[in-house]
C-alpha cells in the first residue's frame, strides 16, 4: 500500500470583486470521486470571510520526484452557499502533500431576490461556444 500525504486547504469567501469578505458562508469539500463523491469538511466562514484551515489526504510529495508520474495530487470539490449570494462550485481543486492551499470564491449578490437569474460571468462557456443572449 502506498504512503499517503496530507495537503491543506482554506477558502477566503468575498463579494463586490474581492473587496467584501462574506460572514457565514458554507463551505462543503468532497472527493472527487465522480458520482461517488464523499463529503470531507463542512466548515462557515468567519467574520474575515475566512475558512478554517482542513487537512486532506495526497499523494506524497515524492511521487512528484519521478518523471511521468501523475499521482502527485488529490482533487477536490469545493461547494460555497450563503443566502442572498448564488451558489458557487469550484471542480478539481488540487491538494498537495505539506502544502496550504488558499481557495478564492468570489460570491455574486443575488439581483432582488431572484435566484432564478443566472449573472453572465458565472455562465461556463467551451471554446468555440457562444452565449445565447
Amino acid at each position: 500500500m502506498e504512503e499517503q500525504g496530507q495537503g491543506f486547504i482554506t477558502v477566503n469567501v468575498r463579494t463586490a470583486g474581492g473587496a467584501l469578505p462574506v460572514e457565514g458562508a458554507t463551505i462543503t469539500i468532497k472527493t472527487v470521486d465522480g458520482e461517488n463523491s464523499t463529503v470531507v469538511a463542512v466548515m462557515i466562514t468567519d467574520s474575515a470571510g475566512t475558512s478554517d484551515v482542513v487537512a486532506l489526504p495526497a499523494p506524497p510529495k515524492e511521487n512528484s520526484q519521478q518523471p511521468g508520474n501523475e499521482n502527485v495530487c488529490s482533487f477536490y470539490t469545493i461547494d460555497t452557499d450563503r443566502d442572498g449570494y448564488y451558489h458557487v462550485v469550484n471542480e478539481n481543486v488540487p491538494v498537495f502533500d505539506g502544502v496550504t492551499a488558499i481557495q478564492q470564491v468570489l460570491l455574486v449578490p443575488i439581483a432582488g431576490g431572484r435566484p432564478d437569474l443566472t449573472p453572465y460571468d458565472l455562465i461556463r462557456f467551451s471554446s468555440g461556444q457562444l452565449p445565447n443572449l
